[in-house]
């Protein structure tokens, strides 16, 4: 048996925001990248990653492709040093065999994974393995055996799967008839018990060129890689956000994602800032992981915008019906208003001599002083956040975080993000929104160490609706 052409056409052949804004992104080789061989496709799995690699665990036993390279095995990996273990023996009892098996997708319920095809007596001897899905359920915390995707045909691939939360949706990368190019995406959905006939994402996805390792995020965004955004015909790492039921046309990611070679089975965590993608970069498929270079923001309160205005009533009061004399309030900031009762706003913060006066309406001169203090008027201590609260689509908007107060303290970053996974740094940014809704705004900011060297922060929220 020879080695499946899908892992041989897209993987050995030189294969295979924005979500984020990438000059906050870094990129490591994770250690399980070995010099000698291939490490691709990341899934997560618990509390680590689940990834494909062709290093040879047994000289004796490894079989090997016509590239003198062992076949692909699936292998687990914690995400850190101190993450709890995870059973992952049955990647031994179910899933390797001594062909190609991987990538992997799961929601923790269901299990998908391509392999090569066991029966072969109806291919041609000269073509290459082909490669199916294959699909297990975790019942009673047990892995059932592999159950092949009921649209598996031998005569074609079915690979690079991805699940979605729900685990009703299986995005996966076929060369089945019927498509736009060589290798097209396709989604099959979860009904009445069973998987409905694959469903081409159209053009908008899919070209006359090779659409790969597909990794649906939120069920609204789909990742992807695809070998024809330039005259080199390597691949890239693009998205397509899922919009009034059609698929809008992908967006590339910049460096240091995306490179002069091939990058390809990107997948991400909840935020976006966190995650891993497989390149031939440095010669072999190797697997790195991104984060962000920026600090994390956790539990910020929510902005309190700042008011200047008080309600002023005095408890000591003379009858004044038979005086010729009015209240009069006296606010220090050359304003005056005569009423015993009154609201008043201030310019702005500061130390205001606030008095009430009885003044005669005759003289117009002060005939009693009823009360006089000294109101210190100051601004709330932390980040503060100054924009419109209503926004147009298309229009530059402007955010300053001008007025934050840290006192003695010098800040170090002003860090914007936006709940549109957008990133910016600077105390005056602007951008545009692309469409309308409900937005969030986090403003964190950095200052002085504290005495074990840890840089201090703080953050607030506020929310702004476009249109």
């Amino acid at each position: 048996m020879r080695i499946k052409k899908f892992i041989s056409l897209l993987i050995l052949l030189s294969l295979v925001i924005n979500v984020f804004s990438q000059e906050f992104i870094d990129v490591k080789k994770i250690k399980q990248s070995t010099k000698d061989y291939s490490e691709f496709g990341a899934s997560y799995f618990g509390k680590g990653i689940v990834y494909c690699s062709n290093t040879r665990d047994n000289i004796i036993i490894s079989r090997h492709s016509e590239e003198i390279k062992s076949f692909y095995n699936v292998y687990y990996a914690p995400i850190t040093d101190t993450a709890k273990k995870v059973n992952s023996d049955f990647l031994s009892t179910i899933i390797n065999t001594i062909y190609n098996d991987g990538p992997i997708t799961t929601n923790g319920k269901i299990l998908v994974f391509s392999r090569n095809y066991e029966l072969q007596k109806s291919i041609n001897k000269k073509e290459e393995t082909k490669v199916g899905l294959y699909t297990c359920n975790l019942i009673d915390s047990v892995w059932s055996n592999p159950v092949a995707f009921p649209y598996n045909d031998v005569k074609y691939n079915f690979g690079h799967p991805s699940i979605n939360n729900e685990g009703n949706a299986l995005y996966f990368t076929s060369d089945k008839p019927g498509g736009y190019g060589k290798f097209d995406i396709y989604v099959s959905y979860f009904k009445n018990g069973n998987w409905a006939a694959p469903e081409n994402l159209g053009t908008e996805i899919n070209s006359s060129g090779v659409e790969l390792s597909p990794f649906i995020f939120q069920d609204n965004r789909l990742y992807f890689s695809k070998n024809n955004f330039d005259s080199t015909y390597t691949y890239d790492i693009c998205y397509s956000d899922f919009q009034n039921g059609n698929w809008t046309k992908p967006i590339r990611l910049s460096e240091p994602i995306n490179s002069k070679f091939n990058d390809f089975s990107f997948i991400c965590d909840n935020t976006t800032e966190n995650g891993y993608f497989s390149s031939d970069r440095n010669g072999n498929d190797d697997i790195f992981k991104f984060y962000s270079t920026l600090p994390a923001f956790e539990n910020c309160d929510t902005l309190i915008e700042r008011n200047y205005c008080y309600h002023f009533v005095e408890g000591k009061t003379v009858d004044l019906d038979t005086m010729p004399v009015v209240y009069e309030w006296d606010f220090g900031d050359s304003t005056k208003e005569k009423s015993f009762e009154v609201d008043h706003c201030f310019p702005g913060p500061g130390a205001y001599n606030v008095s009430l006066n009885m003044i005669d309406t005759l003289t117009g001169d002060i005939y009693k002083m009823i009360a006089s203090y000294l109101l210190s008027v100051e601004d709330a201590v932390g980040p503060y956040i100054i924009c419109t609260d209503n926004i147009k689509v298309g229009v530059v908007a402007e955010f300053d975080a001008g007025q934050t107060i840290l006192p003695d303290k010098k800040i170090d970053q002003f860090i914007w993000n936006f709940s549109d996974n957008k990133k910016f740094v600077g105390q005056k940014i602007s951008r545009t929104f692309e469409k309308p809704g409900i937005y969030q705004i986090n403003l964190g900011v950095t200052f002085d160490k504290d005495e074990t060297g840890k840089v201090q922060k703080q953050c607030v929220v506020k929310e702004i609706v476009v249109e």
